[in-house]
């Protein structure tokens, strides 16, 4: 399986590269991220004091050092959560992004994160854990790489067993299919089943229409839920992955991600349904939805 979620020490688990969540100036100011520079001593402080700054969303790679568990580590620097509107939960994604990209650019076979920003960044667990756990299943479609998410925990390791099952199940469904699907079939089944563009989302989805009742009873409903609150509670409940809903939504990655993170957000008509479409609700959920 190449993406394991364990209950481990960051100084205890073998990986070709650890990754070390940072600041923006690479300080080793407090957490794994101290736990890190004390395990890899004064080289690499010079190592970090050298580069200097990275920009929030990013990583960058050195060498280990006094760190006799990996050969690399990856410092990648979280977002501090503030509200769920600043971007926070794109950045987050592209801090795993970023490091893993830098495992295949120094072509390694194995990488340990942390749950990154969870810790002294005050980025909710669950939705930290929801969006490493999305990221990473989303690159290993593609790649081959053995990854470790080290939570600590019984809260996030209680909510990791239960989506362990799942991305087992999306990966194992998935890792060949890219390669088996035909580019035209694809296309004209595309073809078929698409008939406009949002231009709120960028995206084609299909015309939909409710009734009449459904569109006066959305009007007078007052939700007990946000959106994106409803959203995310769905697609648990459904036992889905982002990814899983996304693609099938035809949603681009970063609009998704906005939608799921911003708490106030009131979707177009066209928007909500491509997402019930996505999570293969009946009618009833979708008019809920």
């Amino acid at each position: 399986m190449p993406l394991e979620i364990s209950r481990n020490d960051i100084r205890k688990v073998k990986a070709d590269a650890i990754v070390d969540p940072t600041d923006r100036f690479l300080t080793g100011s407090g957490g794994v991220d101290q736990t890190i520079h004390q395990m890899g001593g004064s080289g690499l402080e010079e190592a970090c004091r050298k580069i200097g700054t990275i920009e929030v969303g990013s990583a960058v790679i050195t060498e280990s050092y006094d760190c006799d568990n990996c050969r690399y580590i990856i410092h990648a620097c979280g977002p501090v959560y503030v509200d769920g509107k600043q971007d926070e939960g794109e950045l987050l994604a592209s801090c795993y992004r970023s490091s893993l990209e830098l495992a295949e650019q120094y072509e390694l076979s194995s990488i340990a994160f942390p749950l990154i920003s969870s810790g002294s960044f005050s980025f909710p667990k669950g939705q930290a854990l929801r969006i490493a756990t999305d990221t990473i299943t989303e690159y290993l479609l593609d790649h081959e790489l053995n990854v470790s998410l080290l939570v600590y925990d019984d809260e996030s390791f209680d909510t990791a067993g239960k989506l362990y099952s799942n991305i087992r199940t999306y990966l194992d469904s998935n890792l060949n299919k890219r390669k088996a699907v035909k580019v035209g079939s694809a296309k004209e089944k595309r073809e078929k089943s698409v008939s406009k563009k949002d231009s709120e989302t960028g995206f084609y989805g299909l015309q939909f229409s409710l009734s009449k009742e459904a569109e006066e009873e959305s009007r007078r409903f007052v939700p007990d839920e946000s959106f994106s609150e409803c959203l995310i509670r769905m697609i648990d409940e459904k036992g889905l992955l982002d990814p899983d809903v996304y693609k099938k939504a035809n949603i681009d990655r970063k609009h998704f991600n906005h939608i799921k993170n911003t708490k106030d957000y009131r979707p177009k008509k066209e928007t909500a349904v491509a997402l019930a479409i996505g999570m293969e609700l009946n009618m009833k959920e979708t008019n809920s939805l």
